[in-house]
């Protein structure tokens, strides 16, 4: 039988992503050991190239299914020429992934980009392959939730305030598993407990545990049926 390990948000932290997957049981070499990703695999971080590689590796043996983050939409917008990239260098770390991923003779913006693009020629169709939602059943897998608007209704939005989706999203019999927003103030408000680890409450479920700064990964575990294995 399948197990789906599933992580989040681990922003360019390779080492420490490995760690707690190994101590949840995942084996590389076991072809029943798959994983989700939650999303925002890049930036902030300073193992970008090998989370990148990570990615590749499993993506290519077809074990690896990927939410699409915020963090992950700012590369790729980069990369498709769509963004000059500035103030997510600039603001949201992304100038830890660039570096990591370009020659260091590319000392513009646009060189930057046909530097990645040239020696990872597959990074466009890795990122351009990350789903906005991922089911198990009943279990739903996204990275930061649903936004309500009037002319949309509920849609699902990489950028979404989590506390409004939580508060606000009509039940609807499923169970839904998230990153973006970091555990610990969900903890708090939501439970009144100190707490790093995966935030509980009614039919939500958030696992980002602000690894840039906890260096801790959050990781859960689910059969093929979307039963958690504890």
């Amino acid at each position: 039988m399948k197990k789906y390990f599933v992580f989040s948000d681990i922003h360019g932290n390779f080492k420490v992503l490995v760690d707690a997957l190994e101590k949840k049981g995942f084996e590389v070499d076991n072809p029943n050991h798959h994983l989700i990703s939650l999303g925002d695999h890049f930036d902030r971080g300073v193992e970008n190239l090998s989370v990148l590689g990570f990615l590749k590796y499993f993506d290519r043996v077809g074990r690896l299914m990927m939410i699409l983050g915020n963090h992950d939409e700012f590369l790729l917008k980069f990369l498709k020429g769509e963004d000059d990239g500035v103030f997510n260098v600039k603001y949201n770390g992304m100038g830890n992934t660039l570096i990591e991923l370009s020659d260091k003779e590319a000392n513009s913006m646009p060189k930057i980009r046909q530097s990645i693009l040239g020696k990872y020629p597959f990074i466009l169709d890795l990122l351009s392959k990350m789903k906005d939602k991922i089911e198990l059943n009943d279990k739903v897998f996204i990275h930061a939730g649903y936004t309500f608007s009037e002319e949309k209704g509920w849609y699902i939005y990489n950028f979404s305030k989590t506390p409004l989706f939580i508060e606000n999203y009509p039940y609807d019999g499923k169970v839904y598993i998230f990153g973006h927003h970091h555990v610990q103030p969900l903890n708090k408000y939501y439970l009144h407990k100190e707490s790093d680890e995966p935030f509980r409450y009614k039919h939500f479920i958030g696992i980002d545990a602000n690894t840039v700064i906890t260096k801790k990964v959050n990781i859960l575990i689910f059969d093929e049926f979307g039963n958690e294995i504890t």
